[in-house]
């Protein structure tokens, strides 16, 4: 998870899991802060923690501020899920599947396709630059008549 301030300073990835309990609701679990949401869906216990988790940076901060943040990952309180997250990661890496090469890669997927889309527009608009010069080059030189060149242009054009 990312959380953009627009401000002066930042907040670190966050990271979470979410597990599906007994009673079959989900649980979403920020590792950093211990927060935790639930809900009847997977989606709906993610979107109660980032909505939790954004009142409780602001609130921090309009507090204690970053030296709370640095007492609460330094606890650990939640080594535990920090141990399981790992754990997870490198499963799913050693059959390549691993959540942090596939968030990587659909970043530098989106990154790609903007970017050769915006290396288009740009050799498109020089292409189109060039032409409308070619264009009114021929132009002009068809626009000359015999009388009108000189002779530095007779010697120039050929």
């Amino acid at each position: 998870m990312v959380f953009d301030s627009n401000a002066d300073w930042n907040i670190p990835h966050l990271h979470f899991m979410v597990d599906k309990t007994t009673p079959g609701n989900f649980e979403a679990t920020l590792l950093e802060f211990g927060l935790v949401s639930w809900s009847e869906t997977q989606d709906g216990a993610i979107t109660s923690l980032v909505k939790q988790t954004h009142s409780h940076i602001l609130a921090v901060m309009k507090g204690e501020g970053f030296d709370r943040f640095i007492r609460t990952v330094d606890d650990h309180v939640m080594d535990g899920f920090w141990r399981n997250y790992r754990k997870i990661e490198f499963t799913l890496a050693r059959e390549g599947r691993d959540l942090s090469h596939e968030m990587d890669s659909r970043l530098v997927r989106a990154i790609k396709a903007m970017l050769s889309e915006e290396t288009k527009n740009f050799i498109r608009e020089i292409a189109k630059d060039n032409a409308e010069r070619v264009v009114a080059e021929i132009d002009r030189i068809l626009s000359l008549t015999p009388s009108t060149l000189t002779y530095t242009e007779i010697k120039a054009a050929a």
